[in-house]
């Protein structure tokens, strides 16, 4: 049964049907359907049949279709009708293409009749006046006014509904009322309260547990513009108003309420309480100001980005972890060649492989893709695809890396899924935020310094000082990328960099594994002893 028509409606489907077998016909037309809903005669679209100049035998008549008795004859399972509608050991007869215009029309028809959109036998008949006329056409014989009948039917409502009452005439909020007043500002306060709260809740953590300056700045932010907003409301309203000892739901404790399992939870729970605050000040605050409403729905969808935000920066801290060593791999003449380079640096202490290959077929690229998985898997590494977010996913890769001039963010999620990480390329700090806004799991950021495998224009280098800048910007991860060596990368640190990305430095050097240690070493600030040298080779 559609669950969108009324029982009515769906019995003359039904019975359509029946009809169309009792033709032997290959599809339900829409003369089965007129005829079908003639055959009760209790239903609306019956009764405007007989208001606009015809009877249901006329109709059948005029259709050279058989009286209810001759084709609709008692069987055994009979319903409250006095027949089987469809059987159910036959498989259904389809609908011709002219009834599906007719059914997709009454459901415009119902829509537009009232919010419920339940189709009834007076919208079956508003589609088949205006998607089927030509078939239609014989009962004009039997005294039917199809144009008086289509005229009526395409009115804008099919129902009745009580007049609009014109502006002046609606009686305004009289805040002078003081049980109306005190129940509103009780609302507005307690919801308030609850917004304040709840960023609170979610700034305290982007300060302290995440230490990011910029999660941080956009929550005071939002917070800051929040009382802003509350100002405009009358303070004694709210501060009158206030009754917390006969606040029934003040004691009211549910046990989900009491548990938060791990931070994350602590966040997701403020973050909703925020927004259902900001939701409630919205809509009663329309009883008191319409403009202060407005400033309302602006904050909740702002507070929605910062919970994508926020939650993404968890995300990405759980991905990638301590991971401090990113090793870009590509360009080698075989698989065998490939596989040896990241088996080296795995070895030496790399803690994510990103795959970069730019001239490959795409079956060759993925075959050695998903052999670098296997090794990464083996190594409890990351395996990053580059440019490619599909074969990310078919490679069961942990993420995709893109450039400024690849999809974007939301493309890539839209292939990967909700759960791979996406890194962004970024070279300037405008960059930056909006890698983050789109919401971005880490940032290449550079290039550092002049790199051997891949050229940059003066202007394109971003240097040190854009190190530092990402290093005050955002905690989020990312991997200052572009030149790094060993002889260089103590400065990459000292700017503020954390993690670094390289790939000469590890898939040129004559002994990679020991170079991917040196390199490790120097970012944990270890001492590095040679093993080959301390043992005299």
């Amino acid at each position: 049964m559609n669950e969108m028509f009324t029982p009515g409606a769906q019995r003359a489907m039904d019975r359509a049907e029946v009809r169309a077998r009792q033709r032997d016909a290959a599809a339900v037309e829409p003369r089965d359907l007129l005829v079908a809903l003639v055959d009760e005669p209790e239903c609306r679209a019956a009764e405007l049949v007989v208001e606009f100049g015809s009877t249901p035998d006329d109709v059948r008549q005029a259709l050279g279709a058989p009286p209810v008795e001759a084709s609709l004859p008692a069987a055994p399972g009979e319903n409250e009708r006095g027949y089987d509608l469809v059987a159910a050991d036959r498989p259904p007869v389809p609908h011709s293409r002219t009834l599906r215009a007719v059914v997709g029309e009454a459901m415009v028809q119902a829509r537009a009749a009232e919010r419920s959109g339940m189709v009834g036998t007076e919208h079956l008949l508003a589609g088949l006046t205006t998607e089927a006329a030509a078939a239609l056409e014989p009962v004009r014989s039997a005294g039917l006014d199809l144009e008086r009948l289509r005229e009526y039917l395409s009115r804008p409502a099919l129902v009745a509904a009580d007049p609009v009452l014109p502006l002046e005439d609606v009686a305004p909020l009289d805040l002078s009322d003081s049980a109306r007043s005190v129940d509103i500002g009780r609302i507005l306060d307690a919801s308030a309260n609850r917004a304040r709260e709840g960023l609170r809740v979610v700034e305290d953590f982007a300060r302290f547990a995440l230490d990011d300056p910029g999660l941080t700045r956009r929550l005071k932010e939002t917070r800051h513009r929040l009382a802003e907003t509350l100002r405009g409301f009358d303070p004694d309203l709210l501060i009158g108003s206030r009754d917390t000892p006969d606040d029934v739901g003040a004691h009211i404790m549910t046990h989900s309420e009491q548990i938060r399992e791990n931070p994350r939870a602590v966040l997701v729970a403020n973050f909703k309480r925020t927004a259902e605050a900001l939701r409630s000040l919205e809509e009663y605050g329309k009883l008191v100001n319409v403009w202060l409403a407005g400033r309302f729905e602006v904050l909740r969808y702002d507070v929605y980005t910062l919970e994508k935000l926020v939650l993404t920066a968890v995300q990405s801290y759980r991905a990638l972890g301590d991971a401090r060593l990113m090793v870009l791999v590509g360009g080698l003449p075989t698989l065998g060649d490939l596989t040896w380079i990241v088996g080296e640096a795995l070895a030496g202490g790399a803690d994510v492989i990103q795959l970069r290959e730019k001239n490959l077929p795409d079956r060759e690229l993925l075959t050695r893709a998903r052999e670098v998985r296997i090794l990464t898997a083996q190594a409890k590494a990351r395996f990053i695809v580059n440019d490619r977010p599909d074969l990310a996913r078919l490679a069961g890769a942990d993420g995709v890396h893109l450039g400024q001039d690849d999809v974007t963010v939301r493309d890539a999620r839209r292939i990967t899924g909700p759960h791979l990480l996406i890194g962004v390329s970024t070279h300037e700090r405008a960059q930056v935020d909006a890698a983050v806004l789109a919401g971005a799991g880490y940032l290449g950021v550079g290039p550092i310094f002049p790199s051997a495998t891949k050229e940059f224009s003066e202007p394109e280098l971003a240097g040190l000082a854009f190190a530092r800048t990402v290093a005050e910007m955002t905690r989020l991860p990312w991997f200052a990328i572009g030149g790094i060596t060993e002889e260089n990368v103590e400065r990459v640190v000292e700017a503020g960099a954390s993690r670094i990305a390289v790939s000469a430095a590890v898939v040129r050097a004559s002994r990679p594994r020991a170079a991917t240690t040196r390199l490790r070493a120097l970012l944990d600030g270890r001492e590095f002893v040679d093993d080959d040298t301390a043992s005299g080779e």
